[in-house]
């Protein structure tokens, strides 16, 4: 006797081993769809010793059948198919008033915020909260392909942006391993890395590609890491970027940005004063007034 256990999120498709163990009798379960159904046809028998085909492993029978030691074929989950809900989910979504209206100009501010609340997420450390913030960021990609769609020169889909991702990727991502079998160390993946990266753009300048927009920290350390890289001396640094620059050089293990570095900061001494604030209210009932002698008292 035989279980098969359909996915419920996309329960058309069949196990492909199961197939050989459908040609008898099946039994199907309610919630199955009909056009699974239709697979054995309108004069298929069940009974007790059918094949049994279900979307709900919780059902006492079916669990009965499974504990029973039944053979049990799964639909096993890929990886990422369920992304295919989100992008059809995207596509309703564009038929509404305010969605249909949007550009990408006009989802610039909305990239941001949902970027730097995933910043957010990370510094929390709250999983819950990172993964709902991926899946804001995510809506954004989605969104942005699906205008892009609507274009009417040029237009690309979703597919074509992830098309593109994985073509860079293999065509960048250097070996694991060296061809005797050596592991290659970080500074040579780095390097190999930035030589396909440049032999792909064939850039004018060291700096082309840098997005000038992004904050100025950011940015500094960003001009600054390629100069570098590039060969420029040292003492031709401009005075104003030695302090970024030494903010660009954390140690070895710590792999945040300066713009990480600082934001990381902030929000550490934003934490520190709110809870200075409600150590004050907890012994003094309030937080107005609070002098530095009051400030110094509840610091945590």
């Amino acid at each position: 006797m035989t279980v098969v256990l359909l996915d419920p999120r996309r329960p058309t498709l069949i196990p492909a081993e199961a197939l050989a163990a459908l040609h008898g009798p099946v039994e199907f379960t309610d919630e199955v769809p009909a056009p699974v159904r239709e697979l054995r046809g309108p004069d298929q028998a069940t009974h007790a010793q059918a094949v049994l085909v279900t979307t709900d492993r919780n059902r006492p029978d079916v669990r009965a059948r499974i504990a029973a030691g039944e053979t049990v074929f799964a639909a096993e989950p890929v990886p990422g198919e369920h992304l295919l809900d989100a992008v059809a989910v995207m596509d309703r979504l564009r038929g509404g008033s305010w969605e249909s209206r949007q550009t990408h100009e006009s989802l610039r501010r909305y990239l941001l915020e949902e970027t730097y609340e995933l910043l957010d997420a990370v510094h929390s450390g709250d999983r819950a909260e990172l993964r709902e913030e991926l899946g804001d960021l995510l809506l954004q990609v989605l969104f942005h392909a699906r205008i892009a769609a609507d274009a009417a020169a040029d237009p690309f889909d979703i597919d074509d942006v992830a098309d593109t991702l994985v073509a860079k990727l293999n065509n960048r991502a250097p070996r694991i391993t060296a061809e005797d079998g050596t592991p290659i160390d970080a500074e040579t993946r780095n390097r190999m890395w930035e030589e396909r990266k440049a032999a792909e753009k064939r850039r004018a300048s060291c700096l082309d590609g840098i997005a000038m927009a992004q904050p100025a920290l950011a940015l500094a350390q960003k001009v600054l890491g390629r100069a570098m890289a590039a060969g420029v001396p040292s003492e031709l640094v401009p005075a104003e970027l030695i302090e970024v620059r030494i903010a660009a050089a954390p140690p070895e293990d710590d792999q945040l940005s300066a713009e990480d570095q600082l934001r990381k900061a902030v929000l550490e001494f934003a934490d520190r004063v709110r809870r200075a604030e409600r150590s004050a209210a907890a012994s003094r009932r309030q937080t107005t007034g609070m002098n530095a002698a009051i400030w110094r008292a509840h610091w945590p």
